[in-house]
């Protein structure tokens, strides 16, 4: 089984291009669905974060209320990086037994695991190869403003938290450029998968 790590920032496209990759029939282990799995309560990731972020971010049915703790952290570059060595080791774990159970499987050649902080988190360690979907700022910002209910302020803040996307692309294998249409953005995909593909049937 071959492993793909897919990434990029915020706005960029990573997302919808996991869901086209979906739509082809590529299973996407999802590391932002993996994370709620930690955040869950009785887990010891749920209480290391509650202890070291405090009780008041517990909502009403027992869940860390995660917007208002990315509002806290986004905002304190120590306290992000304290989040992220609570969580980040918990996230890593539960995707490795994810991409084993596939393994064991043998349903698919191909998986692919998407992560916004795949390079961050150096989880691309854990995959064969690495995609990264990239957008310009502009685009980026105005994707997201129209999406999310945030502020240019509050948006601005979570890009420059991020890497550069030059550390991105320096570990990456594949770069899709996403600043036109949906169209051109599958049609990139399409042309990217059967590269794949045929590195895969050439190294057999």
């Amino acid at each position: 089984m071959y492993t793909i790590g897919l990434t990029g920032s915020i706005g960029a496209g990573k997302s919808t291009v996991a869901r086209y990759l979906e739509h082809r029939g590529y299973p996407i282990v999802d590391a932002d669905q993996l994370g709620h799995e930690a955040y869950e309560p009785s887990t010891s990731c749920f209480h290391k974060v509650v202890s070291a972020f405090g009780k008041d971010l517990v909502a009403p049915d027992g869940t860390i209320n995660r917007k208002k703790l990315g509002r806290i952290v986004f905002a304190d570059s120590v306290r992000l990086q304290l989040l992220n060595q609570i969580v980040w080791p918990e996230i890593k774990k539960l995707a490795e037994l994810r991409l084993e159970s596939h393994r064991q499987l043998q349903q698919f050649p191909i998986v692919f695991f998407e992560a916004a902080v795949l390079v961050e988190a150096d989880w691309y360690t854990i995959v064969d190869e690495v995609w990264t979907v990239l957008s310009s700022k502009s685009t980026t910002i105005s994707r997201v403003l129209a999406r999310d209910d945030t502020s240019e302020a509050h948006l601005e803040q979570r890009i420059d938290a991020q890497i550069s996307n030059q550390e991105r692309i320096r570990r990456s294998q594949v770069v899709i450029h996403n600043n036109g249409s949906i169209d051109e953005l599958h049609k990139s995909v399409d042309l990217e998968l059967n590269k794949l593909h045929q590195r895969i049937e050439g190294d057999k």
